[in-house]
């Protein structure tokens, strides 16, 4: 069993903790949140005061922060204190270039993996998260049976930043699902059809997507759905905002046309600006219901 640090145990990482410490590894969590290291603490992981004192010695090192700022700053802590040889692995959503550069600056002293994960805390919860790896093929064969503790499906996607660029793709296309599924939902308000019956609908017609099936942005249809416990996050607008921000970077950096994706990111700050950030992300259809009014 392996000695492992894990830096950032919050909405996320108190999850994948869990299931590290129930396949037997040794953990040791360090947060700024004292709530969060106490569940950690629960799940059979031993608590760190510091970045520093959590990777001392340990094999492999996770991080599963909120910002690409936090991750930078805490992986290069981490690495300073890791041992020769050990893995670093960002579980956080982060701009490939990042997942480059952390590369090119630790290794080959330690092995880097860019391991984003999609499925948010209901698929982290469960055991089912989609973990998505770059990095050299050694490197991602140590992560696998790590990552398989709270993935459902494990996949390497190529070398440094891939991993990151996948999440990308996927939330680029979640987003902007969402951003299309709330306007879809006020235009058929305003046509005067039943909420259910549009449901109905879609998720038997072409329109019918993952999205729509566990977030519907309207109440009484899916008990699950944060609609129906008041908007609670399953994954904050702010989050997915901060993904399609990096999504449209991503793109821009790339060459292609970003138009659309400008458009769905200046819905989501619109949003934001609305004070909807801290709700799920389905929650943009309060935004939309204001410009009906």
């Amino acid at each position: 069993m392996a000695e492992i640090a894990f830096i950032g145990v919050g909405t996320m990482g108190r999850h994948l903790v869990r299931h590290l410490a129930a396949a037997g590894h040794r953990v040791r969590a360090y947060d700024v949140a004292e709530a969060a290291l106490a569940e950690a603490e629960a799940a059979g992981c031993v608590r760190a005061a510091t970045v520093a004192e959590a990777c001392a010695g340990a094999e492999a090192a996770f991080l599963s922060l909120p910002t690409p700022a936090l991750v930078e700053q805490l992986a290069d802590e981490a690495a300073a204190a890791l041992p020769d040889g050990a893995l670093l692995v960002d579980v956080s959503t982060s701009p490939p270039s990042l997942a480059q550069a952390l590369a090119a600056r630790h290794e080959p002293r330690l092995a880097v993996v860019d391991c984003p994960l999609s499925g948010g805390p209901v698929g982290a919860e469960a055991g089912t998260l989609s973990s998505m790896l770059g990095g050299s093929e050694a490197a991602c064969a140590r992560v696998e049976p790590l990552a398989a503790t709270w993935s459902g499906f494990v996949v390497r996607t190529g070398g440094h930043g891939t991993g990151q660029a996948a999440k990308l793709c996927n939330n680029l296309l979640a987003g902007t699902h969402m951003a299309a599924l709330c306007l879809s939902l006020a235009l058929a308000r305003r046509a005067g059809l039943d909420d259910a019956v549009l449901y109905d609908i879609l998720s038997r017609s072409t329109g019918d997507s993952r999205v729509l099936r566990a977030r519907y942005p309207a109440p009484g249809i899916d008990d699950a759905h944060p609609s129906n416990r008041d908007w609670e996050a399953l994954f904050a607008l702010d989050l997915m905002t901060k993904d399609v921000e990096l999504a449209e970077a991503f793109a821009s950096d790339a060459g292609l046309d970003t138009s659309l994706l400008a458009a769905v990111v200046d819905i989501y700050h619109e949003a934001q600006a609305e004070g909807l950030g801290g709700l799920d992300y389905s929650g943009l259809i309060h935004a939309a219901r204001t410009k009906e009014a």
